[in-house]
């Protein structure tokens, strides 16, 4: 079932240059997107700049330890990709890293994940983004569907249990804030680190 629903979105590619262009694009870029909300995030203007910046650090925490995860699994077992063992329409190089699960669905919504329980209109932006960029990576024949779900699934449990225990590590986030706000990459906060 996996293959043939592989089958049925890859089938598409190569068939028509403005779907492959619209696919490739964010096959291969539509990653940064989620840094680019991030950043846009933590240098908006607003009073709730506290919150901001700890779900920016949340968030870059839960991505790196989905990135993390997944590269335990892809030692564990080993899938290979689609083009390895099927004729595809690959529109993008072959990698020779795992097929499960999806890196770049980990990223994204480890991320998306954070940002939606922070801002929901930002939310449901990134979540349309990282859906595509699934949805894309299919498409140029670089991973199963079952890759992209697993790499989702996964990216967003570590976002809710990074959002979780964001209470018990507010101590560490805060003193990363500092040193921002000392850099001058962050507004200084001036607020007991203990309140909720």
């Amino acid at each position: 079932m996996d293959f043939q629903l592989f089958q049925l979105v890859n089938g598409a590619a190569g068939r028509y240059g403005a779907l492959d262009s619209l696919f490739l694009f964010f096959a291969e870029y539509g990653a940064f997107i989620f840094p680019a909300a991030l950043l846009f995030i933590w240098f908006r203007s607003g009073k709730a700049k506290r919150e901001d910046y700890q779900s920016v650090l949340l968030a870059v925490v839960a991505a790196a330890l989905g990135l993390l995860i997944a590269q335990l699994i892809g030692h564990i077992y080993f899938r290979p990709r689609p083009f390895s063992t099927h004729l595809v329409t690959l529109l993008l190089n072959r990698s020779p890293d795992p097929s499960f699960p999806s890196d770049h669905t980990v990223f994204a919504f480890a991320i998306t994940s954070i940002v939606w329980l922070r801002s929901r209109w930002l939310g449901w932006i990134l979540l349309a983004a990282g859906i595509l960029l699934a949805f894309s990576r299919v498409y140029c024949g670089t991973h199963y569907p079952l890759d992209v779900i697993g790499g989702a699934l996964l990216g967003t449990l570590c976002g809710l249990l990074l959002w979780i225990l964001r209470h018990r590590i507010r101590p560490v986030l805060f003193m990363v804030i500092a040193l921002a706000a000392r850099l001058r990459l962050a507004q200084p906060i001036n607020e007991d680190i203990t309140k909720p």
